[in-house]
């Protein structure tokens, strides 16, 4: 009883583990390209994506470029800090 127990929590660790594992990795690629200076082409695919978020996305990105904002101030990050902001109130 105690072996078939362990075994479904092993699982469902494991399910979830991978679920999030996945749902990073796309947002991560986002994050990584963000963190250097953007080409107005770039940006502009950037926004595109950001048009593309669940309101719940929006928020998480918000957090983090607020985070951002204050580790790596920079003009570029204001500005997609404000543009998601924006994106907050159409999105409601």
């Amino acid at each position: 009883m105690r072996l078939l127990l362990l075994a479904a929590i092993a699982s469902v660790i494991g399910a979830t583990t991978t679920y999030a594992h996945t749902t990073d990795v796309r947002t991560q690629s986002v994050y990584q390209a963000t963190s250097d200076s953007l080409s107005s082409d770039s940006l502009q695919k950037l926004y595109q994506q950001i048009d593309l978020l669940s309101i719940f996305e929006l928020k998480k990105w918000r957090e983090s470029y607020i985070y951002k904002n204050r580790t790596q101030p920079s003009v570029q990050n204001k500005q997609i800090l404000i543009y998601i902001e924006e994106r907050i109130k159409v999105v409601k």
